[in-house]
């Protein structure tokens, strides 16, 4: 009975060993997992962008092929600005601008006179209609010339599955985007003067004209904006566009700032649904900014004050090594719960084995790299020396002096007293030889016969 008492016992612990064995590889593997984003309900594709560490958070079909909706009106807002640096130049709004205009419009009028600034915000801000083609032609003469420039644009900021076929958006049957393309536009859009400051402007006002009194444009934009819809409007976006065709389905572009943190991410959501109770491409938007900003931010993973390795001193006075810290502080864009001691990894590289002295306070001896997950995590970082370290003039002689010993002048010195002695000496005996014989008299004749 004891015996099989004892077999249980060696069984358990045989069976806890394994257990442990197959659940610490797969905890370690768990600890560097990233968030879990949120499962995003009726959205066709859809990516999250973080501006400060250039990096995707989240991608869902981000190359699946859609219509583009309202999100034409970033690249026609795009390609406005950077065609027409003047936004108090004026424009005449003509019959032909307005002929083939559908939709959402502001009531420009023909012979009525705008800037190309408040065409911008009327586009821009209420996703109008007729905005989109005053500013296309006024831009390029026509509205197709005007598309050319913007599949132009598209192709050079290596957006290549987007192909427009008008500058608003409205029965675009011909023509596709991806959320993945959306995105490096969105990310072009965000890096021009004023682009961004207008899509954030809640109200607008268009001043009177010489054909209207003023006019208040509000935008469409239900997450910048509570006048359409309050329920969807979320502190912090900065714009840049929303909207939907029947075809699309509904779309959001944003960009949001959180002041706090000072972190901005872009999200995409394209091609969702819409019910009686809920707009997904809002609610699709909503829930990947919070997941961002709950589960991502900016951690310390250098210290300037981290001693990273020492490195031996030749010809020092007083001590044998110095230490060595980062020139600067790093910070990362990680996930909220990495455990910076345990998952992030420091390795350094020195330039030579040793460095001789005097070492200088603030010296640079190497770099610092820092990795999580496989990959460097910003730029390598200078390593620096931590003091000041004297010189010893006793062993930096003597150091001299054996390196002398050591070089071809030297060695070619030796070498040349060495030959020139052994010729000396062969030379000396030789002459010596010669005297000796020169001193021996001559036989004069024969003794006997």
């Amino acid at each position: 009975m004891a015996r099989n008492n004892t077999r249980d016992r060696v069984r358990r612990a045989v069976s806890f060993f394994l257990s442990a064995v197959v659940l610490i590889p797969l905890l370690s593997f768990a600890a560097h997992a990233e968030p879990d984003p949120p499962s995003l309900e009726k959205v066709g594709s859809a990516c999250l962008y973080n501006v400060e560490s250039d990096s995707v958070l989240y991608e869902l079909n981000p190359e699946e092929e859609v219509y583009p909706t309202s999100t034409v009106k970033i690249m026609t807002g795009i390609v406005a600005l950077e065609n027409s640096p003047d936004l108090k130049k004026q424009i005449t709004v003509t019959d032909k601008m307005l002929e083939s205009v559908r939709g959402n419009a502001i009531g420009f009028l023909p012979g009525e006179v705008v800037t190309v600034e408040q065409a911008l915000y009327c586009l821009l801000v209420n996703n109008a209609n007729d905005a989109a083609m005053i500013l296309a032609y006024a831009v390029a003469g026509s509205e197709a010339a005007f598309v050319k420039m913007m599949n132009d644009k598209a192709e050079q900021l290596a957006a290549w599955k987007t192909k427009y076929v008008n500058c608003t958006g409205m029965h675009d049957e011909a023509a596709v985007t991806t959320a993945s393309d959306t995105l490096k536009i969105a990310k072009h859009a965000c890096s021009l003067d004023r682009f961004v400051e207008i899509t954030s402007t809640g109200h607008y006002v268009v001043d009177a004209t010489n054909l209207s009194a003023a006019r208040d444009v509000y935008n469409r934009n239900c997450l910048v904006s509570k006048y359409y819809k309050d329920e969807y409007y979320y502190e912090g976006v900065v714009g840049l566009n929303a909207g939907s065709t029947p075809q699309g389905g509904y779309c959001a572009v944003t960009v949001a700032h959180d002041a706090e943190s000072t972190v901005t991410n872009i999200a995409v959501v394209m091609n969702a649904e819409s019910d009686n109770d809920t707009m997904y491409n809002y609610k699709g938007t909503a829930d990947l900014l919070d997941w961002a900003f709950s589960s991502y931010g900016f951690r310390e993973v250098l210290s300037k004050k981290q001693v990273v390795c020492e490195i031996p001193v030749k010809l020092a006075q007083t001590v044998d090594y110095v230490t060595l810290v980062p020139a600067e502080s790093l910070t990362a864009y990680l996930p909220a719960d990495v455990d910076i001691d345990r998952d992030v990894t420091i390795s350094c590289r020195t330039k030579s084995d040793y460095l001789e002295a005097p070492v200088k306070l603030g010296q640079t001896a190497g770099v610092v790299m820092v990795m999580y997950d496989g990959k460097l995590l910003g730029k390598p970082v200078d390593l620096v020396a931590t003091a000041d370290v004297s010189r010893s003039e006793l062993l930096y002689n003597m150091e001299r002096i054996k390196e002398f010993t050591k070089g071809p002048f030297f060695i070619a010195t030796v070498v040349s007293l060495v030959v020139f002695t052994l010729l000396y000496v062969l030379i000396k005996a030789r002459y010596n030889q010669k005297k000796l014989r020169s001193r021996v008299p001559a036989t004069r004749g024969r003794r006997f016969r």
